[in-house]
C-alpha cells in the first residue's frame, strides 16, 4: 500500500479527525526552493488518497503573510535591509506590478503549485487576522500568558520569558514594525507595548511605547501559537510538518500542547516527514542552497516531477541532484518503469506512485513512452527525424499523445544536455583534444588528412558518408580504425553519431583545422 493511502487508512479508522480537513502553510519571505514542495506536495497525496477513499475533504493552504520580515533573500539584503521588522504584507514589492513583499513572492509559489497540479484553497494570514477572525484565540492566548510560558518550558525546556511576557506582539504605530515590539499588558481590553532598540539583532524599534486593541490585524501571535491558532480558526484536522518542526520538544509538540491545555481544540492528526535534500544537505534559500521551487518544472515535466516526490515514503529523505551524472535519466526511466506497472497492474506500489503524479489524478491510456536517454541520443545525431526514428522504435506510427510526449521530452532533453549532463553523454564537438586523439597511429592520420578533401568537396551527408567508407577501402584500413580516428578528433570517444553528419553539422573550416592539427 501506497504510504499515502496508509495515512488516509489510519486517519479513517480513528474515526477522530473528521470533518476532514487537510492544510499546510508557506511563509513567503523569498522565493521558494524545491525543498518547499514536499509539504504542499505530501499534503496534495493525502488529500487524493482521502478522496479516493470516497472520503469528503477540504484542503487549504495558508500563505503566512502576517510574518515578519527577519531575514533576506541574498539578492536583496541591501536594498530591504530598511524593511527588517516590518510584516511581509505591509513591505513594498521587490519588483512593479505586485501590492506587498509577500504578494510578489506568494504569486511566485502559486504558480509552482498550479504548475504541479496542487489545488488547494489559497488562503491568507494577514487577511484571516483583518478579517478578525484570529480575535478569540487572541484573547484566549492574552488571558493564558502565565500558562503558554509554562507549556513552552514543559514541553522544549526553554527557559522563562522575562516577567510581564505576553504572546502577542502588534504592528508599531510609529514606526509600522511588527518584530521589534515587546507587549507586556494586557487589561482584557487593550495591550501595552514598546518598540524595542534592541528587542532582537537583525532589526532596530523605534521606542515608541502606547495601547492599543489586540484585535482587527492590529497585531499576532508569535509562531508557535498562531500555528495552533490557525487550526483552530480554520477548523484543521490534519497537518504535517518537516522533520526540524517535528522534533522532540519543537514547534509541533508545543503547538499540539496549546490545542489541549489552552484552545481547548483536538489536535489535527500528526505527521512528520523527512527533509529534500540536494548533495546530501538540506536545502535553505537564504544560504543560496538549492533550486528555487520555480525551476524544477524547468527540469522536468510536472507529472515526473510529482514523481519525484510521491516515489519516497514521507519517512525517508530524497535526495536529488540533478548535476549527479544520470539523475534525471533515471528518474525518467523509472517514472516508465511506473507507467507501465500501471498499465500492465504488475506492482501495486508503482502504480499507485503513477496515478498520483499525474495532474488530472487519472493516469493516460496506455502508451509508447520514448526513452529519454534515447531522445537524448538521436536529438544529437544530426539528420534524425525525431518522429521517424521513434515511430521506427515503436514499430508504429505515434499516436497525437505519444507526439507531445515526444515533443515534451525532446524540450527537457535539451535543458539537461545544456545544464546537466556529463561529457561523455554530450555528442558535440569538443574544444580541446583527448589524449587518445594525439596518440593516433600512423594510418589513422593518414586516413584523416585523406578525408579533407572529401569533406571540402561534399555538401550531402549520404555522399560523403560513402566516400569515407570508399576512402578507408582504398587506404586498406579497417574501418572501425578509420571512423574511431574521426570520433576520437572531434569528441574524444571511438564511437558517435554518423559522422557525415555530425562533420557536415559545423563549419567545414572549423573541422578541417581540427583533423590537419590531429593528423600533422
Amino acid at each position: 500500500m501506497h504510504w499515502a493511502d496508509k495515512i488516509a487508512k489510519e486517519v479513517i479508522d480513528s474515526k477522530k479527525y473528521k470533518p476532514y480537513w487537510v492544510d499546510d502553510m508557506f511563509t513567503p519571505s523569498g522565493y521558494a526552493h524545491i525543498g518547499s514542495l514536499r509539504g504542499p506536495l505530501m499534503h496534495d497525496f493525502m488529500n487524493r488518497a482521502l478522496k479516493d477513499a470516497e472520503q469528503k475533504t477540504e484542503f487549504t493552504y495558508v500563505f503566512n503573510d502576517f510574518d515578519t520580515i527577519d531575514g533576506l533573500p541574498l539578492e536583496l539584503s541591501e536594498k530591504f535591509s530598511k524593511y527588517l521588522g516590518f510584516p511581509l504584507r505591509a513591505a513594498p514589492s521587490p519588483e512593479p506590478g505586485y501590492e506587498s513583499f509577500a504578494e510578489y513572492f506568494t504569486e511566485d509559489f502559486k504558480k509552482v503549485l498550479a504548475d504541479l497540479g496542487v489545488t488547494p484553497r489559497l488562503l491568507s494570514s494577514w487577511d484571516m487576522y483583518h478579517e478578525g477572525k484570529f480575535d478569540g484565540v487572541i484573547k484566549e492566548a492574552l488571558d493564558n500568558g502565565e500558562k503558554i510560558q509554562e507549556i513552552y518550558q514543559k514541553v522544549s525546556g526553554s527557559a522563562k520569558k522575562e516577567k510581564g511576557w505576553l504572546p502577542f506582539q502588534v504592528i508599531c504605530e510609529k514606526c509600522q514594525k511588527l518584530g521589534t515590539t515587546r507587549v507586556y499588558e494586557w487589561d482584557g481590553k487593550e495591550v501595552s507595548y514598546k518598540c524595542e532598540p534592541n528587542l532582537v539583532t537583525w532589526a532596530k524599534g523605534c521606542g515608541h511605547e502606547g495601547k492599543i486593541s489586540p484585535f482587527g490585524g492590529t497585531g499576532k501571535l508569535p509562531w508557535k501559537v498562531d500555528w495552533p491558532a490557525h487550526w483552530k480558526v480554520m477548523g484543521v484536522t490534519i497537518e504535517g510538518a518537516g522533520k526540524d518542526h517535528a522534533s522532540a520538544g519543537g514547534s509541533y509538540d508545543i503547538a499540539m500542547a496549546l490545542c489541549k491545555e489552552v484552545f481547548d481544540y483536538l489536535p489535527p492528526y500528526k505527521f512528520a516527514y523527512e527533509f529534500f535534500l540536494i548533495g546530501g544537505k538540506k536545502m535553505a534559500s537564504s544560504k543560496g542552497l538549492g533550486l528555487k521551487a520555480r525551476g524544477l518544472t524547468g527540469l522536468l515535466p510536472a507529472s515526473v516531477a510529482r514523481f519525484l516526490f510521491a516515489r519516497i515514503d514521507y519517512k525517508q529523505a530524497i535526495e536529488f541532484n540533478p548535476t549527479g551524472t544520470m539523475v534525471i535519466p533515471d528518474l525518467f526511466d523509472e517514472y516508465d518503469r511506473a507507467a507501465e506497472a500501471y498499465w500492465s497492474g504488475s506492482d501495486p506500489d508503482l502504480d499507485r506512485t503513477f496515478e498520483l503524479s499525474q495532474i488530472s489524478g487519472k493516469p493516460p491510456k496506455k502508451m509508447y513512452l520514448p526513452r529519454f536517454r534515447d531522445v537524448v541520443n538521436y536529438l544529437q545525431q544530426p539528420g534524425v527525424n525525431l518522429a521517424k526514428k521513434f515511430a521506427e522504435l515503436k514499430g508504429s506510427a505515434l499516436n497525437a499523445e505519444e507526439s507531445e510526449i515526444l515533443k515534451e521530452r525532446e524540450s527537457y532533453s535539451k535543458i539537461w544536455l545544456e545544464n546537466y549532463a556529463p561529457k561523455k553523454m554530450k555528442l558535440e564537438m569538443s574544444n580541446d583534444l583527448s589524449d587518445e586523439a594525439k596518440n593516433l597511429s600512423g594510418e589513422q592520420k593518414k586516413y584523416l588528412n585523406s578525408i579533407i578533401q572529401l569533406i571540402e568537396q561534399e555538401e550531402k551527408p549520404e555522399k560523403l558518408q560513402q566516400s569515407l567508407y570508399e576512402c578507408a577501402k582504398r587506404l586498406k584500413i579497417d574501418t572501425k580504425s578509420a571512423f574511431a580516428a574521426i570520433y576520437l578528433s572531434l569528441i574524444g570517444r571511438v564511437s558517435g553519431p554518423k559522422a557525415a553528419w555530425f562533420l557536415l553539422s559545423y563549419p567545414k573550416e572549423k573541422v578541417i583545422n581540427r583533423l590537419r592539427e590531429v593528423s600533422e
